[in-house]
């Protein structure tokens, strides 16, 4: 087989053995490798009964078919396994220059089952590997965990937990590249409950492809295409994904105050100009790519707070929402200690700063006191913010309470709390509004990884034009109205089968901004694995991968017809304010034409003859 290694790694944590797995080319042309790999190997091990912080848990590692392979934008990968937050199929994304450096290490993925007896990290090397005892970095956080492993292996990509994952805290991260998280799910929570401290991979193998000229010719032709759309790079470039945090923070798309304020009321323009993209830009040191990255969103920054001196990531969209507007905070120094924090401890930005909102509408109602926290917060408060977030990294106090998020944390404290807890099915909610974007409703409720904004879907295209990965012909590019709310159920089935499609290949969802309907796939398909896809074949590959993952849900005991929202996402009843005041998002009939269009039966399972054409086995 060409392109991939062909081979998986089994690792037992309870009896530290290994088992080298061959899978067929037949499963990789199914399932695209990576992320849709890992779905195919979950729904073949496990029963969907599993506790997900017991032994029974599989924690995959995942690499894509574009990953060594020098395809621009095609280096990230995936971590999967049952979700501790939401009991569904969990995944979570990532950057950095670990996937690549897996891949050459000998394996297209590794699978953990099991419980270690004690703290262990794996080590993998050209394909030799080992378990090792990790007590001397167990209790250490992320950047000093990813030193020690570095130190142990300098050439080669460390994948760590701080000690949030070893508190198994749903908030918990796995970080890599000092800074670069894989948040969602709460699989740092996973890592933690099988003692599995990190991973360090070095790999200097050279996979070959079906033909290295045809992949040369191609990887040219997309940057020549680059070079064309530069303009569309740019803002990327100069502030990353800050670029939309001024505009966002006004327009609706970013939720103010715990959701129930509005950006241009509560949280004003001024407050929005101090945390732009241009302002944050003021602290850049150098932009940087991730693995085989041409557009370099990423910056490294050294910014004298309050606090003391700070050096690290730029911040990124999701934490100036999540420690702006959210918590109406507009002081930079705070915000940019508490996404520090964040990235040294191993926390989900999101969770982290949508549980301190909730904690601040908890205090101004009084449910919450300075007697139960130790000090005073509250709503624009950036100093109790940073804090807060040092008290959940901790796990003290009111932080053992939150660092499961606002969910959990409304069943503790109690009170009728959880009436503006924010979530879906216990993930956090993203810093992305439905009532802007009503078919991120769909996203949040529906999708088998609920609550995530990055899950696929038309959301992000309402008012504009669906882009997808690569051309399909009269669907791409095709209108969508804003606020229509029947007949979109086929654009948001595609749209999802699009984003399958990008994770398991190890692709960059950010490229569909810079070649939108047209990255060439197929051709890239051809030149690294030697297969003669159609359009056709590719759409129903990211189609297989989206259904096998409601199975997962659906003998998980999940049921995506009866999840509901928190009125607030919705606007049931409305904002009464800003510029999304007077929207209630029909989230039923969105939720319903998707299910119908995907072939979701009632009662929450894939129809059987759904599941026979894709050739999915029960």
């Amino acid at each position: 087989m060409f392109g991939v290694n062909g081979k998986v790694l089994w690792i037992n944590l309870t009896d530290s053995t290994f088992k080298e797995e061959t899978v067929p080319e037949e499963v990789y042309r199914k399932y695209l490798t990576g992320y849709g790999l890992g779905v195919y190997m979950l729904n073949r091990e496990m029963n969907g009964r599993e506790d997900p912080l017991g032994p029974d848990n599989i924690f995959g590692v995942m690499t894509g078919v574009f990953n060594g392979h020098a395809v621009p934008l095609g280096g990230r990968f995936e971590v999967v396994a049952k979700s501790p937050y939401t009991g569904t199929w969990g995944d979570s994304n990532c950057g950095g220059k670990f996937g690549p450096e897996l891949k050459n290490s000998g394996f297209d993925a590794l699978f953990f089952r099991g419980v270690s007896n004690k703290p262990v990290y794996l080590k993998l090397v050209d394909g030799k590997y080992s378990i090792e005892d990790a007590a001397d970095v167990w209790g250490k956080n992320a950047y000093e965990a990813e030193d020690y492993l570095r130190k142990i292996e300098p050439k080669g990509q460390a994948l760590v937990i701080g000690v949030p994952g070893e508190k198994k805290m749903l908030l918990a991260s796995i970080m890599n590249d000092y800074g670069r998280a894989a948040g969602r799910s709460g699989l740092g929570a996973v890592m933690g409950s099988k003692r599995l401290k990190g991973i360090i991979v070095r790999g200097t193998k050279k996979i070959e492809p079906f033909d290295s000229e045809m992949l040369r010719l191609t990887n040219r032709e997309i940057q020549i295409q680059f070079s064309k759309n530069i303009e569309l790079a740019r803002p990327w470039q100069l502030y990353g994904t800050t670029d939309i945090t001024e505009a966002s923070h006004l327009n609706g798309d970013t939720p103010i105050k715990n959701w129930g304020g509005a950006g241009l009321v509560d949280f004003g323009e001024e407050n929005a100009a101090r945390i732009s993209g241009r302002e944050i830009a003021k602290d850049k040191l150098r932009s940087y790519g991730c693995a085989q990255c041409t557009l370099a969103c990423g910056g490294h920054v050294r910014r004298n707070t309050k606090y003391g001196p700070l050096e690290g990531h730029r911040l990124e969209y999701e934490g100036t929402g999540s420690f702006g507007g959210l918590n109406l905070v507009s002081d930079l120094d705070s915000m940019a200690m508490a996404f520090e924090i964040c990235n040294r401890e191993g926390l989900d930005i999101i969770s982290a700063g949508a549980a301190i909102a909730f904690a601040n509408e908890c205090y101004e109602r009084g449910i919450l006191t300075e007697k139960d926290i130790g000090f005073k917060i509250g709503f624009g408060d950036g100093d109790a913010m940073v804090k807060m977030v040092q008290k959940i990294a901790s796990g003290e106090g009111i932080g053992s309470v939150l660092g499961d998020g606002a969910a959990r944390a409304s069943t503790i404290i109690g009170r009728n709390s959880g009436e503006f807890a924010m979530h879906v099915q216990g993930q956090d909610l993203p810093m992305h509004d439905p009532k802007l974007m009503p078919s991120l409703a769909t996203t949040y409720l529906a999708d088998p990884t609920p609550g995530r904004h990055t899950a696929g879907g038309i959301g992000f295209d309402e008012g504009g034009r669906l882009t997808l990965p690569f051309d399909y012909g009269e669907w791409s590019g095709r209108k969508i109205e804003r606020y229509e709310y029947s007949g979109k159920g086929k654009m948001q089935a595609l749209s999802s089968y699009g984003m399958q499609i990008m994770n398991s290949t190890g692709m960059c969802q950010f490229s569909t901004a810079v070649w939108p309907n047209s990255f060439p796939y197929l051709k890239l398909f051809k030149a690294i694995m030697g297969w003669d896809m159609t359009e056709e074949e590719l759409m129903e590959a990211g189609k297989r991968i989206q259904v096998a993952r409601h199975l997962f849900n659906y003998r998980a005991g999940v049921n995506p017809w009866k999840v509901a929202p928190n009125g607030r996402m919705v606007g049931n009843p409305p904002l009464g304010k800003g510029p999304t005041g007077s929207v209630t998002v029909d989230y039923r009939t969105l939720v319903k034409d998707y299910l119908e269009e995907v072939g979701i039966r009632e009662d929450g399972k894939p129809r059987d003859d759904v599941l026979r054409e894709l050739g999915i086995e029960v």
